[in-house]
């Protein structure tokens, strides 16, 4: 093997070094068989100097690329990357913008450029991004803005805070900081957390494996800390790791700390916290939990009955029947259900349906259908097993799990859905769920959408058509106002959704005034009741819309 290894090793670098000294011998020959290229400049001086006084010079804002342009052309394998390496090696500043633009189509050289770039010269291209942001020269902003906002926060992080902290407006900005405060944050969690409140990055959720890091030596601070700078999400998961921390070597001033604390931070704190003692050691913590005051062992209940359920799911439910009631039975039964789950998903299933019907089941069984059923544009189906299960569901657990599963079963299976609220007892569905699943239909069939619609009970077609309709219009409104105005007038559809079409058209359109003036007279009429019924419309853009709805 080691012999092998070697032979491969010296194949490999004598196949370089001749790579190499063509590309040297071609340089040479052609230094030996053409004079010294001179400039643009130059040459144009040269032609005027045999009477073309007349032609201006031709200014190159990039020779480098010019010429690394031209040696590409007439060249490939490996002496191609010979070029690009000495270009960069020599470039400016100012070259980079065109070497980029000459690298776009080939994303290893466009790599090559960035980090050479961000190398020299960070804030000249954070400059070029701005610039191409606000409509300047083009440049390939997504993939050069991720590698600044990845280099410069760990070379100067003080600079590319101060660079999004100018003033003026492009586009990028939010998620540009958000870049540069999760890599600060990766570096240093004060530093990442202060910037994040100042920033109000409220939703996003970095990496916590440099909390662990940072919580453990002293986890008091890093809670004081992440109170003082709350910044959304990441204060909230940066406390479920300290929490974790500390439980490790005192669960019981963690908790106390957490107690004396208002606020859901530290609540999110003492839950983490009493989770990852009850999986340490389950009785201190029950011994803990159950000299709590009523209040608190409600709150803290949940994590604890998790942890609990991950080993004996049947155990946790009984303790929370016995111990618990009201909405913090209900979301104790919510814990027991996802800790079960978390080892063995069908015999939590097998818990839901065995409760009788209550508050608690109806969450237990949302906890279950979040796991269970498909998320959001999931490529997972729906399975006939899921949907009996559904059947065997009360009426309130079943109107629970829609509320939890709308979205991602009608855009990830939104047939199977369609079929079961077609036999489903409609008392037992939330209303926005017909809705939710016309649009998305709409999306693959607007007729097949309109037709589903159509075959609802009378209290729920017009309200789901009219939202297929909508769907339909924003994306095709020629379409769709034809198929419209084909339905006879004695069509029960016709003025529900004129009323979805007019408010489409008043919302988006740019186009809206000209085409509400070219309405007939009786539905410029209908049109003018319907703009001002629209709440929340903007002042303005009604007034224009109303102006419009006069007519010529």
């Amino acid at each position: 093997m080691r012999i092998l290894l070697r032979l491969l090793l010296i194949f490999t670098a004598a196949g370089l070094g001749l790579a190499v000294g063509a590309f040297w011998r071609a340089k040479v020959a052609v230094s030996h068989t053409n004079p010294p290229a001179r400039s643009a400049v130059a040459h144009s001086q040269g032609m005027e100097a045999f009477g073309s006084r007349k032609r201006l010079p031709t200014l190159d804002d990039s020779p480098l690329t010019t010429q690394l342009e031209r040696d590409l052309s007439q060249s490939s394998g490996v002496t191609r990357w010979l070029y690009w390496f000495e270009a960069l090696e020599k470039a400016a500043p100012s070259d980079f913008p065109r070497l980029a633009r000459l690298a776009q189509a080939n994303p290893a050289a466009l790599r090559l450029v960035a980090a050479r770039w961000i190398e020299i010269a960070p804030r000249h291209l954070f400059d070029a991004l701005v610039a191409a942001a606000r409509g300047g020269p083009s440049l390939p902003v997504p993939e050069l803005s991720r590698a600044l906002f990845k280099e410069w926060p760990k070379s100067n992080p003080e600079g590319a805070i101060a660079a999004l902290n100018e003033p003026g407006d492009f586009g990028t900005r939010r998620a540009w900081q958000s870049s540069v405060a999760s890599e600060v944050f990766n570096n240093d969690v004060e530093r990442g957390l202060r910037l994040m409140s100042e920033w109000h990055i409220e939703n996003f959720g970095p990496f916590m494996t440099g909390v662990e890091k940072w919580a453990a030596p002293d986890p008091r601070h890093a809670a004081e800390f992440t109170l003082e700078n709350s910044a959304g999400y990441v204060a909230q998961l940066c406390m479920e790791t300290i929490g974790k921390e500390w439980a490790k070597t005192d669960p019981a001033a963690a908790l106390a700390f957490a107690a004396s604390k208002p606020g859901q931070l530290s609540s999110t704190l003492a839950a983490s916290a009493l989770k990852q003692w009850a999986g340490q050691d389950l009785e201190e913590a029950a011994e803990w939990l159950g000299q709590a005051d009523a209040r608190t062992r409600n709150r803290l209940s949940p994590a604890f009955v998790e942890a609990w359920a991950q080993d004996d799911g049947a155990g946790a439910l009984d303790w929370c029947q016995e111990n618990l009631a009201g909405s913090g039975l209900a979301q104790a039964v919510g814990g027991v259900i996802k800790g079960a789950a978390a080892k063995d998903l069908m015999s939590a299933v097998g818990l839901v349906t065995e409760m009788d019907p209550s508050l608690a089941r109806s969450e237990a069984a949302a906890t279950v259908a979040k796991q269970w059923f498909p998320g959001l544009s999931s490529d997972k189906a729906v399975t006939p097993e899921m949907v009996s299960w559904l059947n065997t569901l009360d009426s309130d657990s079943l109107k629970r799990v829609m509320e939890v599963v709308e979205w991602g079963w009608s855009t990830s299976d939104p047939r199977t859905m369609a079929a079961f609220l077609s036999s489903a007892n409609s008392a037992s569905i939330p209303t926005q769920a017909y809705s939710t699943l016309a649009r998305q239909l709409a999306q693959q069939n607007p007729s097949e959408a309109l037709d589903w619609a159509g075959s609802l009970p009378a209290s729920y077609s017009i309200e789901a058509g009219s939202a297929a309709f909508g769907q339909w219009w924003s994306s095709q409104p020629d379409a769709a106002t034809t198929w419209l105005n084909s339905l006879p007038p004695s069509d029960a559809r016709r003025q529900p959704f004129f009323q979805t079409e007019i408010r489409c058209l008043a919302w988006s359109n740019p186009q809206a005034s000209e085409q509400l003036s070219a309405l007939s007279a009786d539905d410029r009429a209908d049109a003018r009741g319907i703009i001002q019924a629209m709440n929340n419309l903007p002042d303005d853009r009604r007034a224009r819309l109303l102006e419009a709805l006069k007519g010529r």
